[in-house]
């Protein structure tokens, strides 16, 4: 019950001000590999149809296609906020995870920030989803009935999802704010209109505004705290698509809970594919189609890529 109440709570957050105290989890993490300050990555040489097929392996695709639809991710700085470990746990996973959004190039909120990034450990995923479907809905911002009960029955051990709202590319206000530090009625935002004149560029960008990840705690049993904020992290920041019949590749850190093969390690940290991933991403164009974002996005790979040391 103790766990139940520390989720409703903080997803209470994302509905009011309420002040949340972390309840402790059970499951046993070791210390930090590395210093909570240092990103190190893992090198790989990479070929352009590999870097492609990251990308398109990774993000989900957008409603609408990759010509019609976008990629969305945060027009606001980024605030994680981390419940269900202990105290000390919960310090190391929430600077760490600022600490990949900084390697990024992402922009990162002030301490005391107003939270908009939130990974909570739980011991059964799907129930609390359920309950938090019965009991704080909003959570779910614009999801359908079926999409929300696709994540409930996903099998875990992680449950993501994000709730992400059309916004004006120049301004980034929101077309339909429902603005969840507020209980009250929808604010309704003008149609936006805008001075650009462009068969390219588009008034509006899809905009992340929160996101929300649960892991099942008995699945974190003796991972470090770099292995489960660099996963929240990339799970968190950019809108991640079902693997499907998809593999995610054993380099990325978003392969860390897939299963193992004999002569395979799980991924310590993020991978340099990864960072590059999140930096490319939050630095493409947002006011285009995503097949523009994506083209934008292989090229800032590249050059990201040739600009290493060793090459």
């Amino acid at each position: 019950m103790k766990m139940k109440h520390a989720v409703l709570m903080t997803v209470g957050l994302a509905m009011s001000s309420l002040v949340l105290s972390p309840t402790p989890s059970l499951a046993t993490l070791t210390d930090p590999a590395i210093a909570e300050d240092d990103i190190v990555v893992i090198g790989r040489e990479t070929t352009k149809a590999a870097i492609a097929e990251f990308i398109k392996t990774t993000i989900a695709t957008p409603k609408g296609g990759r010509h019609d639809g976008q990629y969305a991710r945060f027009a606001r700085p980024i605030c994680p906020k981390v419940v269900g470990l202990s105290p000390a746990n919960v310090e190391q996973v929430e600077k760490r995870m600022r600490g990949v959004a900084l390697a990024a190039d992402m922009n990162v909120a002030a301490e005391g920030c107003d939270a908009n990034v939130f990974v909570m450990v739980v011991a059964d995923g799907n129930e609390a989803v359920s309950m938090l479907r019965k009991k704080k809905s909003r959570v779910f911002g614009g999801l359908s009935h079926p999409e929300r009960a696709r994540i409930a029955n996903s099998g875990g051990p992680a449950y993501a999802w994000k709730r992400i709202q059309t916004g004006s590319a120049e301004t980034s206000a929101l077309q339909n704010s429902d603005e969840t530090q507020k209980l009250g009625p929808v604010t309704e935002v003008p149609i936006m209109n805008s001075n650009v004149k462009s068969n390219v560029k588009r008034t509006v960008q899809q905009s992340m505004t929160h996101s929300f990840l649960l892991l099942e705690k008995d699945a974190l049993v003796d991972m470090t705290t770099v292995q489960i904020a660099d996963y929240a992290a990339m799970r968190s920041y950019i809108d991640t698509r079902d693997s499907g019949n998809q593999t995610i590749p054993r380099y990325s850190i978003l392969s860390l809970f897939d299963d193992v093969g004999a002569n395979e390690a799980a991924p310590l940290s993020v991978s340099e594919m990864d960072l590059v991933l999140l930096s490319s991403l939050y630095n493409s164009p947002s006011d285009v189609s995503a097949k523009i974002q994506s083209s934008a996005m292989l090229q800032r790979f590249e050059k990201e890529l040739m600009s290493r040391p060793d090459n």
